[in-house]
């Protein structure tokens, strides 16, 4: 008797499951058709809609696609409801016949709809029927045919512009070595991609929709051969840890964390990396340009705050870190640069800039650093308008320039 109620229970459980399953794949198609009658009201115009915009994995593309949906139900017709049927004046509209149908679309203005889409739209769109299926495989196959005129049609192949060529040319390249998104605009979802890569060397992940499963799926397919990342403003703490753990070969990293990052992805830097540039703020800004070559790790810092550079100096306190770029930061204290200073020993080459850098405080700090080589001030005041250096100012620089390794103080700051 017990095992019967069981069996019962189970079967319960499993017809459940199936409603749910069949709830879901209705659900899906009337959201495809749902896209597509938008567009049609917009009368087949480009809808301005971003692409790369989705919410499934995309597989590749197979004729045993789903197949359930081929017979068109009453729920997949399109009507107008009686609102839309009511005219401006009142009475109702004439029945829109069945010629003007969704599903009687001429073949290209059906293509040309779907192509509207993104690329996990369209994917959802090819499950509705037949018909559909084939007019987004031969948008695919008019695409792949385009790119591969490219290729072999000499001369440099333009970055993919849409999400579909994307897709298409990370399946067609599986040894791809380089990734971003068509344009940083489109918000591309990552998981389009995340599954093909398996040999990047460089990838700018600004312009993806990042999500912790993508991240990590795609971290772990190249940890052994990804070598410069560099990520979006904003990444959050659990997505950057998502990210960052598989890494250990990583030589570069920028990174914008938010403003209320806790700093604790930090302690998953990697230990082959060479250089680290951050931009606090959850701002991106264009990579800083310093060619000096360091035997250590450099980190460069933009538009920094005094917490973030206690996280830095909390994380780095064991890393042998030789140069130090902060800029356009005027937020700093002199107290935060001097703390990060103060811990980092190994110290070859800093340069600090804006008005804290001037400090007693600072200078005092830069004394410490035993191995300093040079010292580069860049304060972007006129230079009438910095003040000149108390006596105690006066004091700290002349200990520097005093030290026979130390170099590059400008006149202003040695002749005050």
């Amino acid at each position: 008797m017990t095992s019967a109620q069981e069996e019962n229970v189970e079967v319960r459980c499993e017809v459940a499951r199936l409603r749910q399953a069949l709830v879901e794949e209705r659900a899906a198609r009337q959201d495809a058709v749902e896209d597509l009658r938008r567009e049609i009201r917009l009368g087949s115009a480009p809808s301005g809609r971003s692409q790369g915009d989705g919410e499934e994995e995309l597989a590749p593309l197979k004729d045993d696609t789903c197949d359930k949906c081929d017979a068109i139900s009453d729920c997949d017709v399109i009507t107008p409801s009686a609102e839309e049927a009511r005219p401006a004046g009142g009475g109702l509209k004439t029945p829109v016949p069945r010629e003007a149908n969704i599903y009687h679309l001429d073949t290209e203005l059906l293509k040309m709809v779907l192509s509207k889409m993104d690329c996990r739209e369209m994917l959802r769109a090819r499950r509705v029927c037949r018909r559909w299926r084939s007019a987004v495989d031969d948008i695919v196959s008019d695409c792949r045919r385009e790119l591969t005129d490219q290729q072999t049609g000499g001369g440099e192949v333009p970055a993919p512009a849409t999400s579909l060529e994307l897709v298409l040319k990370v399946q067609d390249q599986p040894g791809m070595t380089e990734l971003r998104a068509p344009t940083e605009e489109t918000d591309t979802d990552l998981r389009l991609v995340a599954a093909t890569c398996h040999a990047l060397e460089k990838a700018n992940l600004r312009g993806f929709k990042l999500r912790v499963s993508a991240l990590r799926r795609l971290a772990r397919a190249n940890a052994s051969s990804l070598r410069e990342l560099t990520l979006p403003a904003g990444i959050s703490d659990w997505q950057l840890e998502a990210l960052l753990e598989p890494l250990q070969d990583l030589d570069h990293l920028d990174v914008s964390p938010p403003v209320d990052s806790t700093g604790k992805w930090l302690r998953l830097l990697p230990k082959s990396l060479k250089r680290l540039d951050i931009t606090g703020s959850g701002r991106t800004r264009a990579r800083l340009n310093n060619k000096r070559l360091s035997d250590g790790l450099f980190v460069g810092v933009q538009l920094a705050t005094d917490p973030l550079l206690d996280q830095l100096r909390t994380a780095l306190a064991t890393r042998t870190v030789t140069k130090l770029l902060i800029t356009r930061s005027p937020s700093v204290t002199p107290e935060g640069t001097a703390r990060l200073l103060t811990a980092l020993p190994s110290l070859k080459y800093v340069s600090p800039q804006g008005e804290s850098a001037f400090s007693g405080t600072v200078l005092a700090a830069l004394h410490g650093c035993s191995e300093l080589d040079t010292v580069q001030f860049i304060d972007s005041r006129l230079f009438t308008d910095i003040p000149d250096l108390t006596e105690s100012e006066v004091a700290a620089v002349s200990r520097s320039v005093g030290r026979p390794a130390a170099t590059g103080i400008p006149a202003r700051s040695c002749g005050a």
